[in-house]
Formats: structure tokens, C-alpha cells, sequence
């Protein structure tokens, strides 16, 4: 029967060419030009049209000048085999098969001058020199258009090694001779064994040739549209996690600790196979996305839209369920973190166009109003009191762990999330207190909005438990009717943060009289008195000359006699500490500029400090990218102040130019850098 499939097939194009002959020429031209638009191609096509005949092994074997490519998929029908020798001739269908064009097998003209076909029982050649024997008028010939018996005695030539692949099960087997050039076995080196992600039916590749690999993938359908996926190469073996739906997926890679955030040149847009279009999130993409021939560059079209806007819908569907604890996903905060752009959401809108910039616009479009509810941790109130208060009156938050890492929060913001309000939390703070450092946040919050009128006094109650006193937190009404003194230690903080006592006292004053603000916040000891509503503090002598200090090394051992407090913060810590030796310092660390401390050295040079809390020396710590970046770009104008406190000292390590004198690792489920090693030779100060 195949024999006769040859002829016929033969017969038919033949005759059309002998009619035609300028046709046959012309579709020469055209062969060539899909072999320059297909160019490193060739082997994917070979692997797409196997898993389209539903193969599950694919091997590649070079034996001196003969290349086999062998699958064990479905043979080669009658009209299979004619599409194969047609251009544009397929009956694939869009959607259901990963090829549709009929044209790729092309490409494989670029290396080899003939290509002989073995399917079952049927064996063909082609060859331009067989055709122009039967075609001598023509100009030129295309190579895969007339297919010609197999020539016996040629065949004797690879015999062994076909009969070996058919042992092995292998049902369809294409043997490239006359290899005209080495772009094949380049193909082979650069192989990326994530092209098997996506496929539908092959899950073994070998490659016996210059490069010799075995890749396997191991799938497992764990339900609700998930997937786990090994797969395996002869020097590694990688994890994948698959979420697939409405014909589109997304693969999260894995590392020892779950789901990380992929490498972004690798975080590629599939269309089934893999393109050089970057998705812009830290996954890879998938679905039936038009492309150019070469399958490399994604082509915007009315189908291509459709496809992306299903992606995005899977994207937003991923979050949700992340953000509800739904529990389908073990990590829900690594697959965030994960699905975050790379780029600012708001300033793709300034980028040209690009699948990244389509998709990101496209999620925020599913998502529509239904992340206006969700609510995150303002940058006024730290997050353990935020997430305690959010967690009573049943907000809607993200995962406090997401909230921390700045992309995702910026992320899920351009979504629509928006920070907590005031007024979001303004019921939970009349029966529960918030920690010292929440009543200093919230109090700090209120004078410096009410100050400059963005608090009208009416939306403030004297009910919320936010006053705290040495034995208990009380609310504004309670200590009003029985006038206590506030704890010392949120005094102090409340001024380190509106920089004035005077702010808080006239805050105070529109609830009340001078007396009682003088029973709240008394004057302690004999070296502090307020002056209309300005605390002042009269240091004692230190023994030790501004000149002396200044003179001393930065990182010698000798406590210093300053006034620091326990509970600062080491941001706070630093600034005592070296705005006292000289420099002119301010804290920037809430602006998220790539650093904590900014201003002049002593000797008047701008200088930028990055502030590191250690709890035992040695402790790794993490330098965000943006941190990294600023580093990089700053140099020996950048410092990185590593901070160790007790309940009794503090030590500080100055280390200088940090991008360039740290050993720093790539960590990439947070996008954050972490320094392992370092020397710690701290100055050491007494704290009170």
C-alpha cells in the first residue's frame, strides 16, 4: 500500500511540474527563502512535527556523514505525506497541533542536499538532482517537492543504523546525507530542554551526535489544573510547576526551598516551542501565539490578543487564589512574587510595544475592580500592628510577606489594591492596643497630618487605645479624666519622628489644657526642661574633645559616651552616631531610594548609607537590586553600616564600595542579593 502511496504522490507532482516548469522554479526560490526565515530552526520543526504525530521518544543520531532524525509517532498517511512534499499544504488545524503552516519541514534544505524518508513501509528520496533528471527543462528544483524511490546501493550505506532505530521502536525515521554545512549540530549545543515544557506528547530526547544529552520529562497531573514536572539531563534535573487552563499555561521553576522567581532571559514567551520574546514575569508563557516563520519574534495579531488576554485571565485567577489562601499552591508568596513584572508597571506604558507591555496592560484589564477591596500595609504603620489590626476587623490583605517585598506591593497596587487608611483600621484601635512602636506610628501619623490640616480634628476619636503609660495603653478619654504621665520611651520616639515635641503639644492642645500636657509629658531630671512646647537637653561633659572624636577611627573598639537608646531603630543608631563625629546626615530610609542615610561627610563629600540590623556577627543579610543597583552606580560614595545590638552595647562595622568589596550571591525568589561573608571589626557603643 506504501509503495503505492509513493507513486501516486509522485505521478500527481510530476505531472503538474512537467506543465509547469517556471512554477517548479519558482518554488525553489520560495523553499529557500523559508530555509533563511526558518534559520536554527530546522531541528525544533523536526521535533514539533513529531509531537504533532503524537510521539512520545525522539532521538538524534550522527553516524559520519548521515544525520538520522528518528520518532516513534504515527506514520505517514497518503496525504501526510503529501502535505510533506507540498509548501503551505497541511491539514493541521490551528489550535489543535502545534504547527498549522505546512511549510517548516522546509527548512532543512539549508544543510543536507538529500533527504531520504523511512515511515513503515514506505521509503522515499528526495533529491534536486533526481528531480532535475526527471524535470531537465526546469532552472532549478526545490529539494522537498518530488519524492523518488530510495536508490538500493545508497541505501546499503546506512542500513545497520536504520534497522537499529526500528529495533528501538522508533516508527518514522528522516536520514539527512551530504550534510552541507554544521549549523545542524550548532542547533544541537544550543538545545534549551525547556522546549519539552510545553509539548504535548514527547517526553524523551536524545542526542547521540557531537553532543551527547538525554533529556526526560516526568509529568504528573496533580489536579485543579497543576501539574509537577521533572525533567531530567545528563548534568541536571529541574522542577517545574505547570498552571494550565483554556489552553494556556504558565511554568514556575523551582529551586530546594519551592517555587523562585526565573531568571528573566530565560523567562521566555512559548509558543509551544520556545520564542526570544521575554514574558516581563519571572515564569515562563504559554499558548497558540502567532509568530514569524522563524517562530523567534511574536507577531501582535487579532489572535495573538486573544491569546494573551487568556494568559493574563490565568495570571489574575493564580493571584486571587494566592491572596484567598485557597491553598492550591504549597508557596503562594513565591508564586507572587514569581508572576511580578520585571519593570515598573507604570512605565511599560512609556516602553515600546512588546508582549511584557501587552500582557501587564491586559492583566490589569482582568482584573477590573476586583482587587479595590485588598488593602496593604501603609508606609506610616509598621507591619505587625498593621497585619494584627487587619487580621481583627477582617480586611483583605496580602500575605505580609508579599507586602514586604517592594515589586509585588507595587504590583498588586497598579491592580487596584490601595494602603489602609485610617479609617480602615479605626475600629480595631478602640479594643485593641496596638504595640509601643504602633502607638508611636499612629500618634506620629496624626500630628503630623493634623498639623498640616490633611486630619480634620473630627475624624480622630479620643476612644482608641493608642496613649501608652508605664502600666498600661490607655485611650485620650481616659487619661483626660485621670491625667497620667505618658511612657518616657514613646515620648521620646514620637519626637524622633515629627523631629519637635512642640508638634505633639499642639496637638494635645485641641484636646486639652497646658496642665494636663504638662502632667502627660513632664520634664525628667534636672537636665531637661520645655521651652514652649521644645524639649531641651542639656548633655553632660563626655571627657572626651570634639577634636578627639573626630580624630578617631571609625571602626575602633572604644565605647563612646553617647546618649543612645535601646529601642531606636539601627537606621536611627547610625545617625546619632555619625551625625556626633561630624557628618551631616538625614534619614531617607522610608523613600525607597536604595539607601537609609544621605548626606555630607566631614569633609563635605556626599556620602549614601545603607543600614544592615545583624543579631549575631557573621549573619547574612540581603541587599535588594535596587539597593545593589545604587551601590553599583555610587561606589566608594556608598557604605553599608552593619548594626549588632544587645541590651547593653551596640556594635557598628562601616564597610565601603559593598558592591565591589563583598562576596554577594544571586538569590532570585525576592530579588535580593545576600552577603554571606564579611569582616566585623565594630566600634562599640553603650547603650542606656
Amino acid at each position: 500500500m506504501n509503495s503505492t502511496i509513493l507513486e501516486k504522490v509522485q505521478t500527481a507532482l510530476l505531472n503538474e511540474a512537467k506543465l509547469s516548469p517556471n512554477l517548479l522554479s519558482d518554488l525553489a526560490g520560495l523553499e529557500q527563502y523559508i530555509a533563511e526565515s526558518y534559520h536554527s530552526r530546522s531541528f525544533t520543526e523536526l521535533l514539533q512535527n513529531a509531537d504533532d504525530a503524537g510521539a512520545s521518544r525522539f532521538k538524534v543520531l550522527r553516524v559520519d556523514n548521515h544525520i538520522f532524525v528518528a520518532n516513534d509517532g504515527r506514520v505517514f498517511s497518503h496525504s501526510d505525506f503529501e502535505n510533506l512534499c507540498r509548501s503551505a499544504h497541511s491539514s493541521k488545524m490551528r489550535g489543535t497541533n502545534i504547527g498549522y503552516r505546512g511549510i517548516g519541514f522546509k527548512s532543512v534544505v539549508s544543510f543536507a542536499k538529500c533527504i531520504h524518508l523511512f515511515s513503515s513501509d514506505l521509503a522515499a528520496t528526495f533529491s534536486r538532482e533526481k528531480t532535475l533528471r526527471e524535470i531537465p527543462q526546469a532552472s532549478r528544483v526545490p529539494l522537498i517537492r518530488i519524492p523518488h524511490p530510495v536508490d538500493p546501493k545508497e541505501r546499503e550505506g546506512y542500513e545497520p543504523e536504520l534497522q537499529s532505530l526500528f529495533g528501538e521502536g522508533f516508527h518514522t525515521i528522516f536520514i539527512f546525507s551530504d550534510l552541507i554545512a554544521s549549523e545542524i549540530e550548532t542547533e544541537f549545543e544550543a538545545f534549551d530542554s525547556t522546549s519539552l515544557l510545553f509539548l504535548r506528547n514527547v517526553h524523551q530526547l536524545e542526542f547521540q551526535t557531537s553532543v551527547q544529552k538525554l533529556v526526560t520529562l516526568e509529568r504528573q497531573e496533580t489536579g485543579d489544573g497543576l501539574q509537577q514536572v521533572k525533567l531530567s539531563t545528563s548534568d541536571q534535573v529541574n522542577t517545574w510547576t505547570i498552571v494550565e487552563k483554556n489552553a494556556v499555561a504558565l511554568a514556575f521553576v523551582h529551586n530546594d526551598f519551592g517555587i523562585c522567581r526565573l531568571e528573566e532571559k530565560i523567562a521566555v514567551v512559548h509558543a509551544f516551542l520556545p520564542t526570544e520574546e521575554l514574558s516581563g514575569l519571572g515564569v515562563k508563557v504559554n499558548g497558540d501565539i502567532s509568530t514569524d516563520p522563524s517562530r523567534k519574534k511574536v507577531i501582535f495579531d487579532e489572535h495573538t490578543f486573544q491569546v494573551i488576554e487568556r494568559i493574563a485571565k490565568l495570571i489574575v485567577d493564580v493571584i486571587i487564589d494566592c491572596l484567598t489562601a485557597s491553598n492550591r499552591f504549597d508557596d503562594p508568596i513565591s508564586v507572587i512574587s514569581a508572576l511580578t513584572p520585571s519593570i515598573e508597571p507604570r512605565l511599560l506604558a512609556f516602553k515600546q510595544r512588546s508582549f511584557m507591555k501587552e500582557l501587564v496592560s491586559s492583566i490589569q484589564k482582568q482584573v477590573g475592580s476586583s482587587f479595590r477591596q485588598l488593602r496593604c500595609c501603609p508606609n506610616w504603620l509598621n507591619a505587625a500592628d498593621f497585619y494584627k489590626f487587619a487580621e481583627r476587623s477582617g480586611m483583605w490583605t496580602p500575605m505580609q510577606q508579599v507586602d514586604e517585598i517592594p515589586e509585588s506591593s507595587r504590583f498588586l497596587k497598579f491592580l487596584g489594591a490601595a494602603d489602609a487608611s485610617l479609617d480602615d483600621i479605626s475600629a480595631a484601635l478602640m479594643d485593641n492596643a496596638p504595640t509601643l512602636l504602633g502607638c508611636v506610628d499612629i500618634v506620629a501619623y496624626l500630628v503630623r497630618n493634623h498639623s498640616t490640616k490633611q486630619i480634620d480634628i473630627t475624624r480622630i476619636s479620643n476612644e482608641w487605645r493608642i496613649w501608652p503609660t508605664d502600666k498600661s495603653v490607655h485611650s485620650l478619654k481616659e487619661i483626660l479624666y485621670e491625667p497620667v504621665a505618658l511612657k518616657d520611651e514613646f515620648v521620646d520616639m514620637i519626637i524622633e519622628k515629627i523631629s519637635s515635641i512642640r508638634e505633639l503639644h499642639r496637638f494635645l492642645n485641641t484636646f486639652t489644657d497646658e496642665n494636663i500636657i504638662n502632667t502627660l509629658i513632664p520634664a525628667r531630671g534636672s537636665n531637661e526642661s520645655i521651652l514652649n512646647g521644645q524639649r531641651i537637653v542639656e548633655e553632660k561633659p563626655s571627657g572626651v574633645s570634639a577634636q578627639q572624636q573626630s580624630s578617631t577611627k571609625l571602626n575602633q573598639l572604644t565605647p563612646k559616651p553617647l546618649s543612645l537608646k535601646k529601642w531606636r531603630s539601627g537606621e536611627q543608631q547610625v545617625l546619632a552616631i555619625l551625625n556626633l563625629q561630624g557628618y551631616q546626615l538625614q534619614d531617607v530610609s522610608r523613600q525607597n531610594v536604595g539607601y537609609d542615610l544621605e548626606g555630607k561627610t566631614p569633609s563635605g563629600e556626599d556620602i549614601f548609607i545603607e543600614v544592615k540590623s545583624i543579631d549575631y556577627p557573621g549573619q547574612p543579610f540581603i541587599l535588594t537590586s535596587n539597593e545593589m543597583a545604587v551601590a553599583g552606580e555610587k561606589k566608594e560614595k556608598y557604605m553599608m553600616a552593619i548594626v549588632q545590638q544587645d541590651a547593653a552595647i551596640l556594635n557598628l562595622e562601616m564597610i565601603p564600595d559593598p558592591a565591589n568589596q563583598l562576596e554577594m550571591t544571586r538569590k532570585c525568589r525576592q530579588w535580593v542579593w545576600e552577603c554571606i561573608r564579611y569582616e566585623f571589626s565594630p566600634q562599640t557603643f553603650l547603650l542606656e
